[in-house]
């Protein structure tokens, strides 16, 4: 079993909002303008390719411009992802040292430190697990361009290739991108430690081909 994970609106929306200082947004979107998500393809990098980002471009702090409390989960206004040490530990012991986490400092509003640990959450790997015949999508572009897609059609219904899949405990899908996908075993992990901030979506079956 596997899941989408995304944020929960109703902890951010009109609750909590971060976002990067206006200074630190050139280096990133110029980053993001020049680089290929992976070599050979006309596919940019994004917040959700799989791709590996540079450090040197990344924010050093991030500040929170609405409410009054933090949670383990928050989407950075521009698309990053803001997680707790608690998030980060969970993902780093079903994935050691596969994904990346920028460390960042949340400032309120008056310009002090938010207490406790903060990362950009980067997850690294795309894969193409999707079980097409045991699915229900649309194929959207197959055959005339690179990034093709699959589109949802109806009720939510996604068969995933176990075997593709692996050990690990988040990726995302080559041709059902600008999401991340969870097992299972990270879903229980995050609930089991009463993680904040995420839902998880569109529950999918494994199976082993």
């Amino acid at each position: 079993m596997a899941y989408i994970i995304r944020d929960d609106l109703s902890y951010s929306l009109g609750k909590t909002e971060v976002e990067f200082f206006q200074e630190d947004k050139p280096p990133l979107d110029a980053f993001f303008d020049r680089t290929d998500a992976y070599p050979g393809t006309i596919i940019r990098a994004t917040w959700v390719s799989g791709t590996i980002l540079s450090p040197d471009v990344m924010p050093r702090r991030v500040r929170l411009i609405r409410g009054e409390a933090m949670y383990d989960w928050l989407v950075v206004r521009g698309g990053a992802t803001l997680v707790s040490s608690r998030f980060r530990d969970a993902v780093e012991q079903l994935d050691p040292g596969r994904h990346q986490f920028f460390p960042v400092v949340v400032e309120d509003k008056k310009g002090r430190a938010w207490p406790g640990s903060f990362f950009i959450f980067n997850v690294v790997g795309r894969i193409d697990s999707i079980i097409e015949d045991r699915s229900s999508f649309k194929v959207t572009g197959r055959g005339q361009i690179e990034n093709w897609s699959y589109q949802r059609v109806g009720p939510w219904q996604c068969t995933l290739n176990a075997t593709v899949i692996g050990d690990r405990a988040c990726w995302i899908e080559h041709h059902h991108s600008e999401c991340w996908f969870i097992s299972d075993r990270l879903a229980a992990l995050l609930q089991e430690r009463g993680l904040t901030g995420f839902r998880l979506d569109e529950r999918s079956d494994e199976i082993t081909r």
